[in-house]
């Protein structure tokens, strides 16, 4: 196997097509990338981490409405990615991290931006298909016409173009639930149910103007409120926000949220976003629970609110791979600072969300993101580490 190369790192609006962070891929196949360093670890702080997650709340000093079982809460555990940009060495490890606890992990969902500045036509996600994925804006941008910026709109596949290259081959797999006429008409959006208590909703940011989406949208969140669903949003792009929760998810270096909520492609400077808002402050309003907005595209953790009527949960994710143009970490190729991925686990009865932290887990500030826990009810954080 032909040994990676270092690359000298370049800014954002000039990597090329085949750019593969600081990991050269090789050329005998999808899957040839160069192995990742495994460093010792402590496993049973690892496993630890991965059990506690997926744990649900017990508490046998209180008698469930039959007067007798205790309560026994359930939990969805899901690992959690993004932006991993097609380095496929670092897939391959979140793959096996997957596989390697997958008794405890419900499902693993990669947030957005498969691919590099632009989208060549080459996809990787034969590695890990299981993983399901949304779109993220670099997963639409082409070179179709070289005499336009690779980002302009003329240049962005189709939606057809779109879900034939990124859901078609594995969304039997997912077992997930999607609109009608998905595949005719390219529609990228989806949901799927958990342990009877947690709907995932997955929307398409890069076409947030659809109103079709947004009709699917509403109609979703009403069927889990009938069926007395948690629900969580999860997104490339993060909706609209404008405070942050002061904790170690959240971003020091990058505390603005006119930055965190900037992107090019219409799904906040729109106001797209806020008809998705709208419709979960509305769905709150007739009785239902929703859980978070989960995100990525920034490269950067924070822990925001939605500018909403209702406090709305919103996660940004740190990017999986080593892209540090705007991170808070140095992700430095062939280091354990490399990758990075969660845990994030949703309880039914306590209204707790978890997150456990694996790779990546300390920014320049050295601050450790290690763990959290926070009453998504009472907006109340309730540990971190």
């Amino acid at each position: 196997m032909k040994k990676a190369t270092l690359t000298k790192k370049t800014p954002w609006a000039h990597i090329p097509a085949n750019y593969q962070s600081e990991a050269t891929r090789t050329v005998n196949g999808v899957n040839d990338y160069p192995p990742y360093n495994v460093y010792p670890i402590d496993e049973a702080e690892e496993q630890i981490k991965v059990i506690q997650t997926k744990r649900g709340y017990l508490n046998p000093a209180l008698t469930g409405p039959d007067g007798k079982k205790p309560r026994r809460g359930k939990c969805t555990s899901i690992l959690f990615f993004s932006d991993l940009h097609m380095v496929g060495t670092h897939l391959n490890k979140i793959k096996d991290f997957y596989r390697k606890h997958q008794k405890y992990i419900d499902n693993a969902i990669h947030l957005g931006d498969t691919m590099n500045a632009w989208n060549s036509g080459e996809y990787i996600w034969d590695i890990f298909p299981d993983a399901m994925n949304v779109i993220g804006n670099h997963d639409l941008y082409t070179q179709k016409d070289k005499t336009k910026f690779y980002a302009h709109k003329d240049n962005w596949l189709t939606q057809k173009e779109t879900y034939d290259m990124f859901l078609k081959k594995y969304i039997d797999q997912w077992k997930v639930v999607q609109p009608e006429n998905a595949e005719e008409l390219g529609k990228c959006y989806w949901h799927k149910d958990y342990n009877n208590h947690l709907r995932i909703i997955a929307i398409d940011c890069m076409r947030s103007d659809d109103f079709a989406q947004i009709s699917w949208f509403k109609k979703t969140l009403a069927d889990a409120r009938k069926k007395n669903l948690q629900v969580a949003v999860i997104t490339h792009f993060n909706p609209l926000a404008d405070e942050f929760l002061d904790c170690n998810f959240t971003t020091i270096d990058y505390r603005d949220a006119e930055f965190m909520c900037r992107n090019g492609d219409g799904f906040n400077s729109n106001g797209n976003s806020k008809r998705f808002i709208d419709a979960i402050d509305e769905f709150i309003d007739n009785g239902g629970q929703f859980v978070s907005w989960i995100c990525g595209h920034k490269h950067k953790d924070a822990i925001m609110y939605a500018r909403a009527k209702h406090k709305q949960l919103v996660i940004i994710m740190e990017a999986a791979t080593d892209y540090d143009v705007t991170s808070d970490s140095d992700h430095v190729w062939n280091t354990a600072t490399g990758a990075s991925w969660e845990l994030i686990g949703i309880e039914s009865l306590t209204n707790v969300i978890k997150i456990a932290r694996f790779g990546n887990n300390f920014d320049h500030q050295m601050r450790h993101k290690g763990t959290f826990c926070y009453d998504f009810v009472n907006h109340k954080i309730i540990t971190q580490s």
